[in-house]
């Protein structure tokens, strides 16, 4: 059972014993859910493997309701039993109040539906290698099952679950052969991916081939098929993003950012926006609504070419605890530094006027050192804790870069007749420079040295020299180059030889879908760390040289002679212009609101570009952060310094 799993089901189970009489009596709650429950939710539920059960699910939607609105209201009472607040700012907490527990119900009660639909998406994407490992197994021993067993077993993806599924239900007799089965199987994943069903057809036929040469020609149709509906998914996938795109960059990035200037001016037309408002607005329900919209996107992208994943056991990343708790002390120091360095410089007598006092006076106000505080805390985090698992990450996929080249030179050794230490011993010294030549130099050593077996040399859990190198793909072609010395060594060269080619042809595909994701990962990265901050910057001096006008209008209509102020009527017009919100907290929430947009776009960019790799994503948010808050700053600062000629 997966992580999501584990969480759902553990959701739906406690909340039937803690919370089941929301739902009233428990047994006439039971037939009703069997005879309303949708044929697409228990679809759902049989894809995901949940162990639950529909009338569970209901409960779990009531008790996420429940608890909910629980919470919303307690908050609402504390909040508004503290302060007063004006009419927009109860209008928004009632709308929040009344809102988020009912997404909150409905998102339980459709969750199945979601996650059924993320691992088919995921599951396609595992297609490419997992037909791979079918095809290179097929090539070496023509056997159905055995191929089918091998890419389940050596293979962690989604899809491998289905395959041993596959596999056990041959076993005990639930299809009467292996082509029933098949047959079976590609009828069930020919409704999310036709390529994939006419590629295991064309697999299942090469079985039958009288000749060698025309059982190799099928094999290889078969898995082209499978590369080539993987580039035409993917690019299909780029062609829909750019309206999506153009959605998020303006109504979620651009306006929000524009009406920022506008907010002090609507006092004018009596609209008063307190603090609590701004706060829920632009730090709370914009960034939410923009990463759900952004989440909806990703949810389309097919997941091609899982990134590795990375044991705490390597070498690299000993102490990590230790390292961490480091790392979390330099955290707190560093932020309550800069936090307070505003205040502090306020206090020793702000020199040389650095600090602002009120709108448009300094360069900054005392609160945008807390905006930094945060930034510094999140880079230190993100770089310090993720930055060995991105150099770990770079080696591996290097070494999956240059593991064909060095797997073509080892068959070519191996099909002249060498021995697999001489070989191993020679492609080394021709890669030497590259990770996987010194890889290939740890196996001869091993070989030589140790005098253990081929298998040892490269899989043993001490000495070998493939331990520390976590690619499954390669991995895997390991296992079957193991497999294939046993048999004659031109044959097995050969074997070898056909692999690297398969290895190289995936890599092309990956290249070319990197390509087709460019321009909108590209644009996406230039908004976080240049557009959106140089827009954010601009706007909040606007904002500031507003309140600056607004504020003198007011000071000003004050000071009017009785004989120009007929009824008070003018006045009372200043009165209206009096700000709610000090231009310090102004930043602040601005500022915020800037570094939660930054870390939305850097997901959402890595999302696209290579999906869920944790590492990668952590490591680009602890680079862009930084970038886009400089950026940021120094347009906020000359922005305010070019406007205050204006006042």
């Amino acid at each position: 059972m997966s992580e999501y799993q584990n969480w759902y089901c553990s959701a739906c189970k406690s909340s039937v014993k803690n919370f089941s009489w929301l739902a009233g009596n428990i047994e006439k709650h039971k037939r009703k859910s069997e005879k309303t429950v949708s044929r697409e939710l228990l679809d759902a539920l049989n894809f995901t493997g949940f162990d639950i059960e529909p009338w569970e699910i209901q409960v779990l939607a009531y008790s996420g309701f429940f608890v909910s609105l629980v919470l919303l209201l307690g908050l609402d009472a504390v909040l508004f039993s503290v302060a007063r607040y004006e009419r927009s700012s109860l209008l928004v907490a009632a709308v929040c109040t009344g809102f988020v527990p009912l997404a909150i119900m409905v998102y339980l009660s459709e969750y199945p539906k979601i996650h059924a639909r993320f691992m088919k998406i995921r599951s396609l994407g595992d297609i490419p290698e997992i037909q791979s490992y079918i095809v290179m197994a097929m090539k070496l021993v023509p056997n159905m099952e055995r191929a089918i067993s091998f890419a389940a077993e050596n293979s962690t993806r989604p899809l491998a679950r289905d395959l041993k599924k596959l596999i056990w239900d041959i076993h005990i007799r639930v299809y009467s052969s292996m082509d029933d089965a098949l047959i079976t199987f590609a009828n069930l994943w020919g409704r999310n991916s036709e390529y994939f069903k006419r590629s295991l057809h064309l697999v299942k036929s090469s079985v039958n081939e009288p000749d060698e040469a025309q059982r190799i020609m099928t094999l290889n149709k078969s898995l082209d098929i499978v590369l080539e509906g993987t580039k035409t998914m993917m690019d299909g996938f780029a062609a829909k993003l750019k309206t999506p795109t153009y959605v998020l960059y303006s109504i979620f990035i651009l306006i929000p950012l524009a009406l920022v200037a506008l907010v002090p001016a609507v006092t004018i037309v009596g609209v008063r926006i307190d603090t609590l408002t701004l706060f829920l607005v632009y730090d709370i329900l914009l960034p939410l609504v923009t990463f759900l919209y952004s989440e909806y996107i990703l949810l389309q992208r097919p997941a091609a070419f899982a990134p590795p994943t990375i044991s705490d056991k390597h070498p690299e990343l000993s102490n990590t605890g230790t390292k961490r708790k480091i790392i979390i002390i330099l955290i707190v120091i560093s932020g309550i530094i800069i936090g307070f360095s505003g205040y502090i410089l306020l206090y020793l007598g702000n020199p040389l006027g650095i600090i602002s006092r009120e709108a448009m006076s300094g360069l900054i106000p005392p609160t945008f050192p807390v905006v930094w505080a945060i930034t510094a805390m999140i880079t230190i985090f993100c770089l310090g804790v993720y930055a060995p698992y991105k150099k770990i990450r770079d080696g591996i996929k290097q070494i999956e870069y240059e593991f064909s080249d060095a797997l073509f030179i080892l068959g070519r050794r191996i099909s002249e007749g060498r021995s697999a230490e001489v070989a191993f011993s020679h492609t080394s010294h021709t890669m030497k420079g590259s990770k996987i030549g010194e890889v290939f130099a740890d196996v001869a050593k091993n070989l030589t040295s140790i005098r253990t077996t081929l298998h040892g040399a490269i899989f043993h859990e001490e000495f070998g020299a493939f331990k520390d190198v976590y690619s499954e793909r390669v991995h895997t072609t390991m296992r079957l180059f193991t497999e294939s010395v046993h048999k004659s060594h031109e044959a097995s060269g050969m074997a070898i030889i056909k692999l690297a080619e398969h290895l190289k042809e995936l890599q092309e595909v990956e290249a070319n879908i990197k390509r087709s994701l460019y321009d909108v990962t590209s644009t996406m990265r230039s908004t976080a760390m240049i557009f959106a901050p140089l827009i954010g910057g601009v706007t909040l001096a606007l904002s500031e040289v507003i309140q600056k006008i607004l504020i003198n209008i007011s000071k000003e209509t004050k000071l009017l002679p009785e004989e120009f102020n007929i009824g008070g009527i003018m006045k009372q017009a200043g009165t209206s212009t009096t700000q709610s919100i000090p231009p310090d907290v102004f930043l602040l929430v601005v500022g915020v609101y800037m570094v939660i947009l930054v870390i939305i776009l850097a997901r959402f960019a890595g999302g696209i570009e290579y999906g869920g790799d944790r590492p990668q994503l952590m490591y680009d948010i602890g680079q862009m952060l930084p970038i886009s808050i400089l950026v940021f700053t120094i347009t906020t600062i000359m922005s305010r310094l070019l406007f205050s000629s204006m006042v």
